[in-house]
């Protein structure tokens, strides 16, 4: 919050800039306070209800808008803003829930997190082979890489950075005490090879907009989206894995490790039998998010400018800022 205050003169005055990195450290050390004060219940409803309130009325609220448009067309502009509230609100619910994700993933009857793996994907997860494991950022997206960990698989996740690096420390400590590795998002695919051929699995979250990346249809049209996922499980010839996390109630949640898609698809050009896999990989996304579109993180961009340009008369006008979001987690 404190940065979106000082933006502008923080550019100009550094010691202003690091005045707002720490309020708002301490703005999210509050909540994170506040919110562990509560059962894991009531931390995500409470979580739920304040984002709800304050989401609208945030400059955010028109990429949510703009997304919501473009991904469910045939909604009234009454139904997406009540979804858009409903998207809020689990982000709140989930930034809630960051104090207590070690308790989510946790082993034993009393798991919040009930896995599931299906037959094809059965063997690579018991044999602990290194695969590709990617997600969108749907329902609690960080309890994805937290259980293949819990399945005792070694996995090295993708991040980006947080802006403040204060705020990043505090989220990294939480991440790290998942058992989980990190490689900063610049550079990251040189890292990502070692790591699979030393043997561990690699966790991303490639549904979010890439401006360098490949045109992939994603709900319809064409979306910049990162092939990186495709190309990684192509060149190092291993197992490309969906996990779908289903929220199932206030601290209740379902892994669903899907069929690995097919990566030995009859295309002789790398980069084409990627752009392939990874219109495969959005087609896995869409369906998940249709089934529960207010579990949808969407606080951002997710095409080009010129793809809300082209709405209908009388839906709600969308204008391209700029974006920041100091919440994602093990993305490309």
């Amino acid at each position: 919050m404190a940065r979106l205050l000082f933006a502008k003169t923080a550019t100009r005055i550094p010691l202003l800039g690091k005045l707002g990195w720490w309020l708002e450290a301490g703005v999210l050390k509050l909540f994170w306070h506040w919110s562990s004060t509560f059962g894991g219940e009531r931390a995500y409803e409470k979580g739920y209800r304040l984002f709800s309130r304050l989401g609208p009325r945030m400059k955010k609220h028109r990429h949510v808008l703009g997304n919501l448009q473009i991904a469910f067309p045939e909604l009234s502009q009454e139904q997406r803003q009540a979804l858009a509230i409903r998207v809020w609100g689990n982000l709140g619910g989930v930034l809630a829930e960051y104090p207590r994700l070690h308790k989510l993933v946790d082993t034993g009857p009393e798991s919040h997190t009930d896995i599931r793996v299906s037959a094809a994907s059965k063997p690579v997860v018991e044999n602990r082979q290194p695969a590709v494991y990617v997600t969108p950022h749907l329902g609690n997206w960080e309890i994805a890489a937290a259980a293949v960990a819990r399945l005792e698989i070694p996995i090295t996740t993708i991040y980006s950075p947080q802006s403040n690096p204060l705020i990043d420390r505090m989220v990294q400590s939480i991440r790290e005490a998942l058992g989980l590795r990190f490689v900063a998002k610049e550079n990251a695919l040189r890292h990502l090879v070692t790591e699979l051929r030393n043997g561990r699995s690699v966790g991303m979250l490639p549904d979010q907009r890439i401006d360098e990346g490949e045109p992939v249809p994603y709900f319809g049209v064409d979306a910049p989206t990162t092939t990186s996922p495709a190309w990684l499980a192509i060149k190092m010839n291993c197992p490309l894995i969906p996990v779908e996390i289903e929220r199932m109630g206030q601290n209740r949640f379902r892994a669903v490790f899907h069929d690995p898609i097919d990566t030995r698809a009859d295309i002789a050009h790398v980069r084409n039998r990627a752009i392939e896999v990874t219109r495969q990989v959005n087609a896995c996304f869409e369906q998940w998010i249709r089934k529960h579109p207010e579990h949808w993180h969407c606080a951002k961009r997710r095409w080009p400018v010129e793809a809300y340009e082209t709405q209908r008369p009388g839906q709600t006008e969308f204008r391209a800022g700029p974006d920041s979001s100091w919440t994602s987690c093990v993305r490309d």
